[in-house]
């Protein structure tokens, strides 16, 4: 289901719907600020999608590992070499060296930190336009990983 999913980035809503991938449910705003433009879906627990408000297109997979903050966990299959229990020598030992990482940071209001991100960006002959960001908590076990467009036309 997540490569399928992954496949879909950069179709709307209404493309996959019809192509069976997601089901007709409604999107539901990240926020009830005005300027969100971000709209969610989560088809299975431990899964979001998120949508860009303008066009409706997918931008991102997002796959919970870990919970945080009370959200639910994915507990389904994840495309080789991914697993679900995973760290940061295990992902840079299957991927290699990051396209691009970033350091460690300490959450705002007593939220403890995180363990920094690494970014790749997949072979694009077989997914164009699309990376995938591994994001980490302090011990470096991977937290989730999310699949999204590399440029997505929006800011």
């Amino acid at each position: 289901m997540i490569s399928r999913l992954v496949g879909g980035l950069g179709f709307s809503y209404n493309e996959l719907v019809g192509q069976g991938l997601i089901q007709n449910l409604p999107l539901k705003r990240l926020f009830d600020a005005s300027d969100n433009e971000e709209l969610i879906q989560n088809p299975v627990p431990g899964v979001k999608l998120w949508f860009w408000e303008e066009t409706k297109r997918l931008d991102q997979v997002m796959i919970i590992l870990i919970q945080t903050v009370g959200q639910p966990v994915y507990s389904g299959q994840l495309p080789q070499p991914f697993k679900l229990d995973m760290d940061q020598q295990y992902v840079r030992e299957v991927l290699g060296v990051p396209t691009e990482t970033k350091p460690s940071v300490k959450l705002p209001g007593g939220l403890g930190g995180r363990g920094g991100t690494d970014i790749y960006y997949l072979d694009q002959r077989v997914h164009s336009n699309v990376m995938v960001t591994l994001s980490y908590l302090e011990n470096l076990r991977v937290n989730n990983i999310s699949f999204s467009l590399i440029n997505s036309g929006h800011d």
